[in-house]
């Protein structure tokens, strides 16, 4: 309180001569608020983009939307500090906020009637309604004839009903834009709190009607006792996103628990894998919107999947069919070792290779109890479980199915007991799957111990790491980054640790499974089915995988992770990182750099930076040429001379000055009795910081960086640097051309009002050294005992609390620190060089340019 009426104090002195000046004041009060929360707020998203930091794009569209507010808020400030300066500020601003928050603008969607679409019904151009899994199922019975099993689809307009109708869209949205997906515990707090508020949440009676009449219609043409399966089929799955395995399918429902596995299955929308799966692509909610397709439930006695391209032996104009007993549950669920029948396409395809899974288990449906696992009789676990004309039959209906949709097709199937085929799903199969001419690596001169040879490849490419050993989905929180995962089956659980991951390698599992076709999109190395996995390998030791040569090897192979098959991060294109890399295209880049160029305009502006630093330039300059216009009565801003090449000024707010010195235009060091001012400036002139000595590297490059962020130029006013001073405070705006710091202090006789509150941010160099230097920064002032903020290239620091001596003395340092970094960005370059350079400045080391640069 203090410290605020003592600045009141000094504000009522200065700008006693007016109602206008005051309010003028107090816009640049305003206006320097929310330029520091806007920075702020930049450096956040820029820290998101840079470090590939995954979040809902909730997240990036509440703090834009909260940076878009604080640009706002300067221009209105500054639009009452000069009601006549630059009225097309606000133009330019809001181009750019429309440009960026189309990015965030949902498709339209509807929440009116039809609720339920007989699959039949289905429109041409139906997949925003029905999803694409509903809109493929459709085609294939209606374009292509093939046999699908019947079945209504509850469509995304009573998604989006269901959620308005109990108003649960602010409460989603909310705990998105607060979720951390790499924090297990807020992945399961989130997933937990958005599925339990569905599943609690009342079914609409008119949209319940519905549906139930829509099961009533399907009922007359099914058995009597036929049941159903619940199936998702939500906008975005089943396209690039396969979202394979990612929501919840319920198996054998009836008409007493119809409503209740509709709920179940968009629940399963915010289940911690799905909303890992989306927030990993860049999707946002409201754009997956999630359909249900209700389909005959068939009690099948093989099932199995088909990819119309070889992924495992790259094999060109092949196709793979892979079958196990019973319903298809523990092939997609990564739990069953299949049969794989390879056969060639043609006009008559050819089965070309069989190879004969262990399938001790099936899974089978039990009337009115959902499904259980039981025992495959002995003499069918090691026998092929599908004959060769059902394979010739599906090949031939994949073939037909690649050719229509125009594509490789990815193909659920299934038998009933009468030996009849159905298809259950097609989708494309993806194009990070389909890698017919992968790079060709040898290595000839490994000496690594190899511990497991053998599989299938579910994912291409070379990892290596620390074991972590899963027994349970508990464990998952604990996995570290850079881990190999291993563990008994191949889970689609796992999905929720994939970006942890440099490898996969489990002891069942198919190349066919859910899990395998997620590692494919994630383009994480993965070995499954190996038999030996969980045997072979231990937990905390280091291996490398190979999967392309399905082997694990002793050790760290440094020579295989630096080849061309390594693993490859197949999400830095994903759809959130584009729509990230759009906003901070119209957010980060600076182009006004220098404030007496003739560019430097509104008409100049290229994104918000330039709005903010035009903003900021320009209000400084406002409130800077009324203190030479209005600052009378205490004399003004008044010249600093000093040895250092800078222009500065001060203004006197209380007892800063010896008497007298108020009234020249120019005053020295020695007038100065601001006891923080003298201390940062007996820093800022220690014999060891070269002012005089400019450093000789590709002078013609650098030198309008040199000139005006190395060394404040006495000749450009436009540079000015300022200091509102009085005996123990000191406000500092030091300006370095292209970087910026504001030093705030007060230096008194009671330790708890003193504290030193510190800003550093800007810088002419790339954002990995401007990034270097902030290191060097924090590293420094940490040691100096700061408590110190990091983002990006802003530092915020504070120090508090401490004795006089002890603040004089940081001070000083401070200014050192000042002096010795100006053009700290042009000399780092790497990490170590950061610790050794901190080190070197505790030391007495002051400048930083070569002995061959100084000469």
């Amino acid at each position: 309180m203090f410290i605020t009426n003592l600045f009141k104090h000094w504000t009522y002195q200065v700008f006693a001569p007016g109602t206008v000046l005051k309010e003028k004041y107090e816009a640049f009060k305003s206006l320097l608020t929310h330029d520091k929360k806007a920075h702020e707020l930049m450096a956040e998203l820029e820290e998101i983009y840079h470090n590939q930091t995954k979040v809902d794009i909730k997240v990036i569209e509440n703090k834009y939307n909260a940076l878009s507010g604080c640009v706002s808020e300067m221009l209105t400030a500054f639009s009452k500090m000069c009601p006549s300066c630059h009225p097309d500020l606000k133009d330019y601003f809001k181009r750019f906020d429309s440009y960026i928050k189309y990015i965030f603008t949902p498709t339209e969607f509807s929440s009116a009637p039809p609720f339920t679409m007989q699959l039949k019904d289905i429109p041409s151009r139906g997949q925003a309604l029905v999803g694409n899994k509903a809109l493929n199922l459709s085609t294939i019975e209606k374009a292509l004839n093939l046999p699908i099993p019947r079945g209504f689809v509850i469509t995304t307009n009573a998604f989006y009903y269901f959620v308005e109708f109990n108003a649960l869209r602010k409460s989603i949205d909310e705990r998105l834009a607060r979720l951390d997906i790499n924090s297990t515990a807020s992945l399961n707090a989130t997933s937990h709190e958005l599925m339990d508020n569905i599943l609690k949440a009342q079914m609409p009676p008119d949209m319940a009607e519905e549906i139930l009449n829509a099961f009533h219609t399907l009922k007359k043409t099914l058995s009597k006792n036929a049941r159903l399966a619940m199936r998702s089929s939500a906008v975005g799955e089943d396209t690039k996103s396969s979202f394979a395995g990612q929501y919840r399918t319920i198996l054998n429902v009836g008409k007493e628990n119809l409503l209740d596995a509709y709920k179940a299955v968009i629940a399963s929308k915010y289940a911690p894998r799905a909303l890992y799966y989306r927030i990993n692509y860049g999707l946002s909610d409201i754009e997956t919107p999630m359909a249900i397709i209700a389909l005959e439930m068939i009690d099948a006695t093989i099932s199995g999947i088909m990819y119309t391209e070889d992924i495992e032996h790259f094999e060109p104009n092949t196709l793979t069919i892979h079958a196990i007993w019973g319903l298809g549950e523990l092939l997609v669920g990564g739990k069953a070792s299949p049969d794989i029948i390879n056969l060639k396409k043609g006009e008559k395809p050819k089965v070309i290779r069989k190879q004969v899974g262990l399938k001790p288990q099936r899974m089978a449906l039990v009337q009115y109890k959902s499904t259980e696992v039981l025992r495959v009789d002995d003499d069918k676990q090691r026998s092929l479980s599908i004959d060769d004309p059902s394979a010739l039959v599906l090949a031939d209906w994949g073939i037909r199915l690649e050719k229509h949709f125009k594509g490789p097709q990815d193909i659920e199937w299934c038998m009933d007991n009468d030996g009849k085929l159905f298809l259950l799903q097609s989708r494309p199969l993806q194009s990070e799957e389909i890698e017919l001419n992968p790079p060709e690596c040898e290595f000839n001169d490994i000496k690594n111990a190899v511990l497991i040879s053998g599989g299938e490849r579910a994912c291409s490419g070379i990892g290596a790491g620390k074991v972590f050993m899963v027994d349970q989905e508990s464990d998952l929180g604990n996995i570290p980054e850079g881990a190999v995962l291993v563990a008994r089956n191949a889970s689609p659980q796992y999905v929720t640790v994939m970006n942890r991951l440099s490898a996969v390698v489990t002891d069942t599992g198919s190349t066919a499974g859910h899990f395998a076709s997620v590692t494919r999109e994630f383009g994480v190395p993965a070995l499954v089915n190996t038999g030996v996995a969980t045997t072979r390998l231990h937990h905390g030791s280091e291996v490398t995988v190979y999967a392309d040569d399905k082997e694990v090897y002793d050790g760290i192979v440094q020579a295989m992770l630096e080849s061309p098959c390594a693993r490859k991060d197949l999400l830095l294109d994903s759809p959130f990182a584009r729509k990230l890399r759009y906003v901070i295209n119209f957010i980060s880049p600076l182009k006004l750099t220098e404030p007496q160029a003739d560019s430097f305009v509104p008409e100049g502006s290229r994104s918000l930076h330039d709005i903010l630093r035009f903003t900021h330039e320009k209000a400084v300059q406002e409130m800077f040429h009324m203190g030479n216009r209005r600052i009378r009565k205490v004399g003004g801003a008044r010249k600093l001379i000093t040895d250092i090449p800078m222009l500065f000024y001060v203004v006197d707010v209380g007892s800063g000055l010896r008497q007298g010195a108020g009234d020249k235009k120019t005053v020295r060091i020695d007038d100065i009795l601001s006891a923080p001012m003298n201390a940062v400036f007996k820093g800022l002139s220690n014999p060891g910081i070269l002012w005089s000595t400019f450093t000789h590297f590709d002078w013609a490059e650098y030198d309008k960086i040199v000139m005006s962020g190395g060394i404040i130029s006495p000749e450009a006013a436009i540079f000015a640097s300022y200091a509102v001073i009085s005996h123990d405070y000191l406000n500092l705006n030091l300006r370095f051309g292209y970087h910026f710091v504001i030093l705030d202090t007060i230096c008194g006789d009671r330790a708890e009002d003193n504290y030193i509150l510190f800003r550093f941010s800007g810088g002419g160099a790339d954002f990995e050294k401007r990034s270097l230097r902030a290191d060097f920064l924090s590293s420094v002032l940490q040691r100096l005992g700061f408590r110190v903020d990091k983002k990006s290239d802003l530092i915020d620091a504070q120090f508090k609390g401490e004795e006089r001596k002890r603040v004089d003395h940081t001070l000083d340092m401070t200014g050192r620190l000042l002096g010795a970094t100006r053009l700290m960005d042009m000399y780092l370059k790497d990490s170590a060089m950061v610790e050794t350079y901190a080190d070197d400045f505790m030391n007495g080391r002051y400048h930083f340019a070569s002995v061959e640069e100084t000469a």
